[in-house]
């Protein structure tokens, strides 16, 4: 439990910045007024937080309930975690209420498993055979990944960050692919 709870601490911010896919920033919890136009916010990341979110604030405002903590000064959901883990574990592994203790694992398992897919969005890992990635001076094999809302990116297995979309990469397959000498357009029917 603890050191699921200090996942989830430690990549609060890698989600929060998987918000806004491209955007060299992704913002807080607690959004200011903006001037530019919003970039586009990444819903199966945004879903994932969201569980995130309530599964911590849900063992956060029991122990708030039932064993009268006080919650520390800055409440965002990534301090909230490590703040859970550094010193009320004991306080939920020893709680009188057993349902509690075990609700709270499994609260905290998820959040955890919910962490890995808005940062890393890896639920399914396929690898794609005789293809390796095209980045200068990488030369890695390619694997898909799909996360749980069942979006698939294919993925540099030397380096994460060598990514691009299903969609894109098929048709740049696609494309790649020589035409056959003689090929007709396929027939169209009337109207």
């Amino acid at each position: 439990m603890i050191a699921d709870l200090r996942f989830v601490a430690a990549r609060w911010d890698d989600a929060q910045e998987a918000l806004h896919a491209g955007s060299g920033g992704g913002g807080s919890e607690r959004h200011a007024q903006r001037t530019e136009a919003p970039l586009p916010i990444n819903v199966a990341v945004s879903d994932a937080l969201l569980v995130v979110r309530d599964n911590i604030w849900s063992v956060v405002l029991r122990l708030v309930d039932d064993h009268g903590v006080q919650l520390p000064v800055y409440q965002d959901t990534g301090s909230l975690a490590e703040w859970l883990s550094r010193s009320q574990a004991v306080k939920i592994a020893g709680a009188a209420d057993k349902t509690f203790t075990k609700n709270s694992y499994w609260w905290i398992r998820d959040a955890a498993g919910w962490t890995v897919t808005a940062t890393h969005g890896a639920e399914t890992v396929v690898e794609v055979p005789n293809h390796v990635c095209q980045r200068p001076d990488c030369g890695a094999r390619l694997k898909v990944v799909e996360n749980r809302a069942g979006e698939r990116i294919v993925q540099c297995t030397g380096d994460v960050r060598h990514t691009v979309q299903w969609d894109a990469w098929s048709k740049m397959l696609r494309a790649s692919r020589p035409q056959r000498r003689g090929a007709r357009p396929p027939k169209l029917g009337r109207v």
